[in-house]
């Protein structure tokens, strides 16, 4: 059985000593390490998924407090804590489960109005392309 081992120390470094099952080699990455990323990587500031159908409904996130549903496949997307500035990224995917199979539709942010620190607005589109509600929703977003 594979083990892990993670020891710190008082000036914020430490090291990661990984076991491999069978052969029972270690390799110990003492950080920070190139190879390792840690919280100056580009981690997600906010992410949700939604269903974008009926009345919005928020099924998991992070760091999102609401989801505006401003008209068919235009939604916004609030934080629950602001970002430090709007100068971040964000992607997303929308679709739908049908009889015929799953359909992803394009996604686009922001839509009709700049990202702000404490919010985002994008929509789901088919290919025509018309803005459409789709029943699963998801906007990341990094910084």
């Amino acid at each position: 059985m594979a083990s892990i081992k993670i020891q710190s120390s008082s000036s914020g470094g430490g090291s990661i000593t990984l076991t491999a099952p069978i052969t029972s080699s270690n390799r110990t990455v003492t950080l920070p390490d190139a190879d390792v990323t840690l919280g100056d990587g580009y981690p997600a500031r906010a992410w949700v998924n939604f269903n974008g159908t009926g009345t919005v409904a928020i099924r998991a996130n992070a760091n999102v407090s609401s989801i505006t549903d401003n008209g068919t496949g235009d939604y916004t997307v609030s934080f629950s804590s602001a970002l430090s500035d709007a100068d971040y990224a964000t992607t997303g995917t929308g679709g739908d489960n049908t009889s015929d199979g799953f359909y992803f539709y394009r996604f686009t942010a922001p839509l009709l109005s700049s990202p702000t620190t404490s919010a985002v607005r994008s929509a789901v589109s088919n290919t025509s392309p018309s803005k459409v509600d789709a029943a699963y929703v998801n906007v990341n977003v990094v910084r």
